[in-house]
C-alpha cells in the first residue's frame, strides 16, 4: 500500500485543546490564562490587557465576553501561547482555579514538575 493510500484511509486526528472551553459548555465564571513565550510561566490576562502571573489581578467574566477576551488574547501571539479560557470560582482570598481546572493550574503555576530546582515557588 502507498504511503498516499495510507494517508487518505488514515481518520483526522482528534483536536486536543490544552484545556480550551467547548461554546456550549462556556458557563460560570472564566478567566484567560496562557504561558509566556519567553518563560514559559502561567500567565493570566489583566483588566487593561496586560498578563500577569498573579491569578489575583486576573480579569474574570463570564459567557459571551468570556468568550471576546479569549479571541483578544490569541491575537498577542508575540507574547503568549496556547491562551484558553479557565473555570474559576470567587473566593474571599481572591480568585482561584475551580472544578477540573483545579489540580492541572496549580501544577501550571508551580512549574516544572521534572525537579524540584527548577519550580518556581508558588
Amino acid at each position: 500500500m502507498s504511503a498516499t493510500a495510507l494517508l487518505k484511509d488514515t481518520p483526522a486526528p482528534a483536536k486536543i485543546s490544552a484545556g480550551g472551553v467547548k461554546k456550549t459548555r462556556n458557563v460560570g465564571l472564566k478567566t484567560v490564562t496562557a504561558n509566556d513565550l519567553m518563560s514559559g510561566a502561567a500567565v493570566y490576562l489583566t483588566k487593561d490587557g496586560a498578563w500577569t502571573e498573579d491569578l489575583a489581578d486576573a480579569i474574570v467574566a463570564e459567557g459571551e465576553r468570556a468568550l471576546g477576551l479569549l479571541a483578544l488574547a490569541e491575537t498577542d501571539e508575540a507574547r503568549i501561547v496556547g491562551p484558553y479560557l479557565m473555570d474559576v470560582e470567587a473566593e474571599d482570598a481572591g480568585t482561584a482555579p475551580s472544578g477540573r481546572a483545579t489540580l492541572r493550574e496549580t501544577i501550571r503555576r508551580a512549574g516544572p514538575t521534572i525537579h524540584p530546582e527548577f519550580a518556581r515557588g508558588v
